[in-house]
């Protein structure tokens, strides 16, 4: 399979970048694969291999630990996590996806960010690539993240990721969001907490657990968090984490038990080797 590698992607401009979105190979066991594959590699997007498998590994275990559960998207882009998430809703289940696919916010440094970041966003361009992979679209709601509680119901989500604006005030809201729609074991994702470009949304997601919140893994993109009891979470993922073929630690921060998890080293620099052949 063709994946991004997060680290290689931030020795490279962006043109560079993309050629390795398309070109890179890389070996190893990224979770179970299925049909929506081949649709996600085309779609451009931010979604690296360690993600990729702690998604699947998430959608998956959170039909174990909550049972039936709807789930959520907010901040879509493209479609490229969204196609993914939609491989794992199961009939009786609600898939509700929220983005302003182009509106402004009226926040001034959220709209400069998104003409800056995702001018190619429309709602139609999110429908066909997500038809691409799956027979019918999700729910899609265009405004505000904070609207998405009057079109989800609350209590009744296994999985909901969080990837819309990097504004602090913003972000603090989805987080209680998160909380108000997620069923008790259900588990939300939040992407960039630790970028430099984005320390708005560090702060509002480790506020978050010093008010309850409990962390499980983190990757080099994203923060995997419940609400619920974490011990079973842990467990399952100290037994899945042997055979999926990422690098990982367990640490322990604020007195709790997370896993660090990321590509291997040894899978990125065989990816390097690889694309650097490539160019000769």
């Amino acid at each position: 399979m063709c994946f991004c590698i997060s680290v290689a992607l931030r020795l490279y401009d962006p043109i560079r970048r993309r050629v390795l979105c398309r070109s890179l190979i890389v070996v190893g066991d990224w979770g179970r694969m299925g049909r929506s594959d081949k649709a996600l590699r085309a779609i451009p997007g931010w979604f690296y291999p360690s993600d990729i498998a702690l998604f699947r590994f998430a959608l998956t275990e959170s039909g174990v630990q909550v049972g039936r559960g709807d789930l959520a998207e907010v901040g879509t882009y493209l479609g490229k996590s969204a196609v993914l998430i939609g491989e794992y809703v199961h009939p009786g289940e609600v898939f509700t996806v929220i983005d302003l696919f182009g509106d402004v916010s009226g926040a001034l440094a959220n709209d400069t960010e998104n003409a800056q970041q995702y001018p190619a966003l429309t709602e139609q361009r999110f429908r066909e690539n997500y038809k691409k992979a799956h027979d019918h679209l999700p729910v899609i709601v265009k405004g505000p993240s904070e609207i998405l509680p009057d079109h989800a119901a609350a209590d009744a989500h296994r999985f909901i990721h969080i990837d819309g604006s990097h504004l602090y005030e913003h972000v603090a809201t989805d987080v209680m969001t998160a909380q108000k729609l997620l069923a008790p074991q259900g588990i939300a994702v939040f992407d960039d907490y630790r970028s430099v470009h984005t320390p708005g949304v560090a702060a509002a997601v480790w506020q978050a657990v010093e008010h309850g919140m409990h962390v499980i893994a983190v990757s080099p993109m994203k923060m995997y968090a419940t609400w619920g009891d974490p011990r079973p979470w842990r467990k399952s993922l100290t037994s899945w984490l042997p055979g999926s073929g990422l690098d990982y630690e367990e640490q322990s921060v604020l007195g709790e038990a997370l896993f660090r998890v990321s590509p291997k080293p040894g899978v990125l620099l065989r990816a390097l080797v690889a694309y650097q052949k490539r160019r000769k």
